[in-house]
């Protein structure tokens, strides 16, 4: 039987069981995915999380600032969907009758939420794994970009027009997002079966986190403080 997120957790030494438990409460109360808890409540580091994830599903892990979203997916699904889910529509493929969509997920060992959106648009469903943070920014970025309009046509005011803008993706900003930062890149490049190299790759990818101003080193010892029993 497929291990659950919290099991992944505990067995990662990222929550002791007690924490794990009080975590499933809360999702339960809230009504939010444990993913959810387990990082913002817990304190978990996500990037950890998903490197964990990916070594007991291998589940393919995206980088996300390489992400190119297919409009045409997320229109599939409604935002609001996405945002319960931590779910993040990728693409959308046809081979014959049969339609194959892409998605990210924060769990990937969510069973539900997949045959949820299965369900929703008639799919058949691949999985990947994105960090927490990355995908809540990106279904938020991506359906504020891809926004289709109807607009009347030049000279024909009877016709309408579909006007889509495609997600751009973080590099191309002003200013580079958080998620475009994540060196997830690193955590791909993992061999599942090599739990010594996970974990010295992750002590790297955190010191290079510290470096980088995205994670502070008061902020390491509260979440590092928070898992201890």
């Amino acid at each position: 039987m497929p291990k659950t997120l919290g099991e992944i957790a505990i067995e990662a030494g990222l929550v002791t069981k007690a924490s794990a438990a009080r975590a499933g409460r809360l999702a339960e109360e809230h009504k939010q995915p444990l993913v959810v808890v387990l990082v913002r409540e817990l304190g978990v580091d996500e990037v950890a999380l998903v490197g964990a994830l990916r070594r007991q599903t291998r589940v393919p892990l995206i980088d996300p600032a390489t992400i190119d979203i297919d409009p045409e997916a997320l229109r599939q699904v409604p935002r609001d969907v996405c945002a319960r889910l931590r779910v993040l529509p990728l693409s959308l493929t046809s081979d014959g009758g049969d339609k194959l969509m892409r998605i990210a997920m924060a769990d990937p060992t969510d069973t539900s939420a997949v045959a949820e959106i299965e369900q929703l648009t008639h799919c058949d469903v691949e999985v990947n794994a994105l960090p927490l943070s990355a995908i809540d920014e990106l279904v938020d970025k991506g359906y504020r970009e891809v926004n289709t309009a109807v607009v009347s046509r030049a000279g024909n005011p009877g016709a309408t027009a579909f006007v889509t803008s495609r997600y751009r993706s973080p590099e191309a900003e002003s200013e580079v997002s958080v998620t475009a930062q994540i060196p997830v890149a690193t955590l791909q490049a993992m061999a599942p079966d090599e739990p010594d190299d996970v974990d010295l790759r992750l002590t790297a990818l955190t010191n290079l986190l510290v470096a980088k101003g995205v994670l502070t080193e008061a902020e390491l010892a509260e979440a590092v403080r928070k898992l201890k029993p």
